[in-house]
């Protein structure tokens, strides 16, 4: 059986974490309104509307969850998905990528976490 065992290492992720995850709940409904890059350009060139059916076809439009009315909650909600969506894909290229040898020089990593696991 393996027990759980935090280290520091694991401890310092936890807190990249939690300090990202209040960051994308917290701050990003107060970030700023105007439209920036590319949105910004089709704005001045007036295409901007065409962009509409892109924009249908997108889970979280304009970056809100649609059916939420409070605008803050929403924005906040959708910095939330965000993250759990990338974490979930970057774990899956992890696993993938350690499953398949992907350790340094061209080491297996499969008698691998050491120190982050101790059996028993």
């Amino acid at each position: 059986m393996k027990t759980f065992r935090v280290t520091a290492h694991r401890t310092k992720w936890i807190v990249i974490a939690i300090i990202t995850v209040g960051t994308a709940v917290f701050l990003s409904p107060w970030a700023s309104s105007h439209p920036d890059g590319l949105e910004r350009v089709a704005e001045d060139h007036g295409f901007l509307q065409q962009a509409t059916a892109w924009n249908k076809l997108a889970p979280l439009p304009d970056y809100e969850i649609p059916s939420m009315k409070w605008t803050a909650a929403s924005v906040g909600l959708t910095g939330f998905v965000g993250i759990v969506v990338m974490a979930g894909m970057l774990w899956g290229v992890s696993r993938l990528l350690t499953r398949n040898g992907g350790g340094r020089n061209g080491q297996s990593t499969s008698g691998g976490n050491k120190g982050i696991y101790d059996s028993k």
